[in-house]
């Protein structure tokens, strides 16, 4: 019997460590017949996808040309688009704020005018009628056949406006499946809904639906891709996670996680330094976890080396990517940023977190460590602003409260607060009460995210079959 045939479409390196690299999508090519598409621009040296197909071990994969130009035209639809599905909440002041902070003023003043004066669905119209059905896709998918279109994406993209005007034209079934807690409330697809949305769980089902107004009979809780390795237990003692991770017996391990924006952590990791050796906070160590998206140092930010703190170490797993992308002194870095297996194994060795606004803080309530939320000062570059002062107003943060989970807002404060958490890293309520939090955040109760994938696409070929008539 003839299988079914799926076609993936993937867009961004992201998306790749997510679902290509975590194995997730192996799944699907077990029950169905997987093609899947990435990306390519020949016309431009940026590229969305570094990474080499050919790589990944897969049994049929082809690129689609799709020009950058196009991709970054349907902005002038996403960002209007996502202020006029927010009109009417409580985020739109907030949102609007971002737009001008990451877009030409001149630009959002124009989206704005459209939202406010209610022309806004004339000109998605007209928009659309003049960016047309991208053809080379509408003939991928003539070429191809495919019962079923699913696209990992953070819900922007190259592919995510044209793919769901293409599969509307070829009446093909689309699942999209969200890349992280922030896209239903951030971001938006502006051509149409697509038949299905997988969502991680009640709060971005609930941001999706609110946000972007996805018909709640269009939206499937999935979990997180990224996650699932997360319901594997760690083999490892603590003695041989210490040794892993460098870090001293016989004392408690606080985590520092990095953010991507403009923070000056050296600040942050010389005060903690100091706050140990003088006893203000109780014997513990630090582990340094820059962010995997971080840039070069900022202005007034040392290099880790030239600290020469007794108390902090360089988590050895990011060691490479620090020297290579934060220094520039190593040609090549040998960390996966996809080993979520790794991140595992930290989880069980740390007692606590403390990070700004960073994924490494849902992780850490997934694992029932406490965490403290900062809210910097400590900010250098363009971004500054995004740190300091919308940071903490943004959406997909406002839920992440409740016992085991501080707030602080300078240095000081985060000193306290780490001695608050190294008190509350044994406690069972502590525990109980993050544990409720994170689901509400991810959805674990049901089957590993690969078999719930291919159950979801199971059911939504079916249905397009029963409504065909075959």
């Amino acid at each position: 019997m003839k299988r079914q045939k799926i076609l993936v479409f993937i867009d961004l390196d992201m998306l790749v460590r997510h679902f290509v690299k975590s194995g997730v999508l192996r799944h699907l090519e077990d029950r169905f017949d997987v093609k899947y598409i990435f990306h390519r621009d020949p016309t431009s040296e940026k590229k969305s996808i570094y990474t080499d197909p050919d790589t990944l071990n897969l049994k049929n994969w082809s690129w689609l040309d799709l020009p950058r130009r196009r991709g970054g035209n349907w902005d002038h639809l996403y960002t209007p688009g996502t202020l006029w599905n927010l009109r009417k909440s409580d985020y739109f002041n907030d949102r609007l704020e971002l737009a001008y902070l990451t877009r030409n003023k001149k630009w959002v003043d124009r989206y704005l005018l459209l939202v406010k004066s209610g022309l806004y669905p004339v000109y998605s119209l007209l928009f659309k009628a003049c960016m047309g059905v991208y053809q080379p896709m509408v003939d991928l998918i003539d070429q191809e056949k495919p019962d079923l279109i699913v696209h990992p994406t953070i819900l922007q993209g190259m592919f995510i406006n044209d793919l769901l005007l293409a599969a509307k034209k070829k009446k093909v079934p689309t699942l999209l499946l969200m890349n992280s807690w922030d896209n239903p409330s951030q971001k938006a697809a502006v051509t149409g809904f697509p038949d299905k949305l997988a969502v991680w769980g009640p709060q971005t089902y609930n941001h999706a639906r609110d946000y972007m107004k996805v018909p709640e009979e269009r939206l499937e809780v999935l979990g997180a891709a990224q996650f699932d390795v997360y319901r594997d237990p760690v083999e490892q003692s603590d003695d041989q996670l210490r040794e892993m991770f460098g870090v001293p017996q016989g004392v408690p391990v606080v985590l520092y996680g990095g953010t991507s924006k403009s923070v000056i952590e050296s600040i942050h990791l010389e005060a903690l330094d100091q706050a140990i050796a003088s006893g203000r906070i109780p014997r513990c160590h630090i582990l340094y976890r820059p962010h995997p998206w971080r840039g070069p140092l900022l202005p007034g930010e040392k290099s880790f080396y030239d600290l020469n703190l007794k108390h902090v170490s360089l988590d050895p797993f990011m060691q490479d990517y620090y020297d290579t992308q934060v220094l520039g002194t190593v040609k090549h870095a040998t960390f996966d940023l996809a080993d979520y297996k790794v991140t595992a194994r930290l989880m069980k060795l740390v007692s606590a977190v403390v990070s700004p606004l960073s994924t490494i803080l849902l992780e850490a309530v997934m694992h029932e460590k406490p965490v403290q939320i900062l809210h910097p000062k400590e900010v250098a570059g363009d971004m500054a602003k995004l740190v300091s002062d919308l940071g903490p107003r943004l959406v997909h943060f406002a839920d992440l409260k409740g016992d085991g989970i501080l707030v602080a807002d300078s240095t000081d404060q985060m000193i306290s607060g780490v001695e608050k958490l190294l008190q509350m890293k044994d406690d069972a309520d502590i525990k109980h009460s993050l544990k409720q939090v994170a689901e509400f955040f991810v959805d674990m109760s049901g089957p590993r995210y690969g078999q719930a994938l291919v159950d979801l696409a199971d059911k939504m070929i079916v249905e397009k079959q029963k409504n065909l008539g075959t």
